[in-house]
């Protein structure tokens, strides 16, 4: 059973009212509901006669979502469909922690068909040297704002690689270098103002704990903090236990 909410709690009294909250019983059914969504903008995209871009987060949690995406893309027929990350560490593809080979695991079906990747990397030794031309890049291959733009967050309250107390822009760049504060692993992330350059942000979280942090988020100051007070567009959060 799916159960749709308007904002958590916390939230409500937000002026924008830009927020839905939608609770699953289970990570499956979320997977669904957000593979619908998604499958109406790109064919609201291609009726347009215009590509649907897309920025997604890596990691383990939206995993099953772009699985389920890419059994579905692999039955339509060929669209102009293009995908970025949101962020990516500054490793090779085949390695384990790459979003971007993510990707490519996850939608091997539609890979090259219906779908091309945006890359955040080149040859450059690091993200700092990288920035100028991955930003040229995005300019060139995605100028306009995102069809959607799908995000997790970390307890900590991260999003993308926009980490408490670091930058969230660099120097008017689409992206800038980034640093994990634990692990100090390199990576290169969207910027905030390129993040908020969206029609639609989905938020996928899980569990008890990144539910608190999200309700509370309007008076924690974090990178989800700022994404949430200063999105021009509907936020729709999807959340199961």
């Amino acid at each position: 059973m799916i159960v749709a909410s308007k904002v958590a709690p916390n939230l409500q009294n937000n002026a924008q009212n830009n927020w839905q909250f939608h609770r699953f019983e289970n990570f499956g059914e979320l997977s669904q509901s957000l593979v619908k969504d998604w499958l109406d903008l790109i064919d609201s995209a291609a009726t347009a006669k215009r590509p649907a871009s897309f920025a997604l987060a890596g990691g383990s949690t939206p995993a099953p979502v772009y699985r389920e995406l890419d059994l579905a893309l692999a039955q339509r027929t060929p669209s102009d469909v293009r995908l970025a990350a949101t962020d990516e560490r500054w490793v090779n593809d085949n390695d384990p922690q790459s979003n971007e080979g993510l990707f490519k695991k996850c939608l091997p079906l539609s890979y090259g068909k219906q779908w091309n990747l945006v890359s955040l990397k080149n040859a450059a030794n690091t993200p700092e040297v990288a920035m100028e031309a991955i930003n040229e890049r995005l300019h060139q291959q995605l100028p306009t704002r995102f069809s959607a733009v799908l995000l997790g967050m970390g307890a900590d309250g991260h999003i993308a690689s926009l980490f408490p107390g670091a930058p969230v822009q660099a120097d008017g760049l689409d992206c800038l270098a980034a640093v994990h504060p634990q692990t100090h692993q390199t990576r290169i992330s969207l910027s905030l103002p390129r993040l908020l350059q969206t029609e639609k942000i989905w938020l996928v979280i899980t569990g008890d704990e990144k539910r608190q942090v999200f309700e509370n988020a309007m008076t924690s100051g974090l990178p989800i903090t700022n994404l949430l007070q200063q999105a021009q567009c509907k936020i729709d959060v999807f959340w199961c236990p």
